[in-house]
């Protein structure tokens, strides 16, 4: 468990390099492809923005969020509070940060706050990504689609 003040702040503009770190460190293995280093910064690069692109076409009242540590950037929180549902689109701590109950307990508080307004929460997550499937899991979610790479998750208060 963390023992340090974790915290959210709005995302500014100034915070895209932060937003591009947390990216290449928590979504990516680039190590074993054989591309030199500044050919696997544009690829990332470009990853990055088409998923910024996509989350700002497709969920445009998102609330995107820098979630800190002891005031150090660790991570990043997109929700989508909807009318009908609230969407989790991402959520991503640094390596050095996970599996000390941070994005447990961010989750568990939206999870509180959509259960106040009685509001299913979704999600998706990768099946190659199993400690992930199995917190969200632990926490009420239950699988219902199988789109192929990933999996829709649903969570009902």
């Amino acid at each position: 468990m963390f023992k340090h003040l974790v915290t959210l702040r709005a995302a500014e503009e100034v915070d895209e390099p932060i937003f591009l770190h947390i990216f290449l460190n928590s979504s990516l293995n680039l190590q074993n492809i054989p591309i030199s280093d500044d050919a696997k910064s544009v690829l990332v690069r470009q990853q990055f923005l088409a998923e910024q692109y996509f989350l700002n076409t497709h969920f445009p009242n998102t609330d995107v969020s820098v979630i800190f540590l002891n005031e150090h950037p660790i991570g990043r929180l997109n929700v989508n509070r909807g009318q009908e549902s609230y969407r989790i689109l991402a959520i991503a701590l640094l390596p050095e940060f996970r599996r000390r109950g941070i994005g447990r307990s961010l989750i568990k508080d939206i999870l509180e706050e959509a259960a106040n307004f009685r509001k299913k929460v979704y999600l998706q997550v990768g099946w190659h990504n199993g400690s992930a499937r199995a917190l969200y899991e632990q926490l009420g979610f239950e699988m219902v689609e199988d789109k192929g790479v990933y999996c829709e998750m649903q969570w009902t208060p």
